[in-house]
């Protein structure tokens, strides 16, 4: 019996350690002096100094976006928090870097409270060029003429000090929206939405322009177009 014992702690300790969440890589971010890979593990940003990982920060985090906010030479990262209460996030905190010690170093610079209306993800843009970054918080609610809990689009703009209410969607679409994302695709000098959307089992990819008081269709890739499975991979890989 003590013979088969070794053999089975050593199985054991082998299915241990490959069942440890690995550190899938995050993307990178930009100081001044340098440009750094970053690392996701169990919903923690990292960065890997001396063959060694350590945590940005110390917030359990559900979505994140690097984005340069000020037009600085260093870039920022947005995060929402995780709600200890369910799938949902909690915070929205905006955390400024630097290159201190050879090292990247985040500083919180704002913080805001979404949890009320749950918001699932963060993303930043250039909707209308008119000198404040563009921030899209999705959130989980109702709203005051729509009373069905949905998905919807939250716009904010950033002044350098706090947020200000841009464009508060109840949707884009009576479809259902799934994903979203933005770039200038059509090399108009400012970013459109790319919006992944859903219906019953249908799916498309509807490109939004914003019109000042709401977003307008510029055009609608179906699920049976040729390039649909190719544009998901390009536009909403993360």
């Amino acid at each position: 019996m003590k013979k088969l014992l070794i053999p089975v702690i050593l199985i054991g300790a082998v299915c241990l350690l490959f069942r440890q969440p690995e550190y899938y890589g995050a993307g990178e971010i930009s100081t001044e002096q340098n440009t750094y890979d970053l690392y996701e593990k169990d919903n923690y940003l990292y960065i890997k100094r001396d063959k060694k990982y350590g945590k940005i920060f110390g917030e359990e985090i559900i979505d994140y976006k690097i984005y340069n906010i000020d037009s600085d030479i260093d870039e920022e990262i947005l995060v929402i928090t995780k709600h200890e209460a369910g799938e949902f996030g909690s915070d929205f905190i905006i955390y400024d870097t630097k290159e201190a010690d050879g090292t990247l170093v985040a500083k919180e610079i704002y913080r805001h409270d979404f949890s009320d209306i749950k918001p699932w993800k963060v993303d930043a843009c250039n909707l209308d060029n008119d000198g404040q970054a563009d921030i899209f918080i999705g959130v989980y609610k109702d709203t005051v003429f729509y009373k069905d809990v949905r998905r919807r689009p939250f716009f904010y703009s950033w002044d350098g000090n706090r947020l200000h209410k841009k464009w508060l969607g109840s949707f884009f679409t009576e479809w259902d929206l799934v994903d979203i994302t933005f770039g200038d695709y059509y090399n108009l000098g400012y970013d459109v939405a790319a919006v992944l959307e859903k219906n019953q089992d249908a799916y498309r990819i509807g490109i939004y322009q914003f019109i000042g008081f709401g977003f307008e269709n510029m055009k609608t890739i179906d699920s049976g177009d040729g390039s649909f499975r190719s544009q998901i991979d390009l536009l909403f890989e993360k």
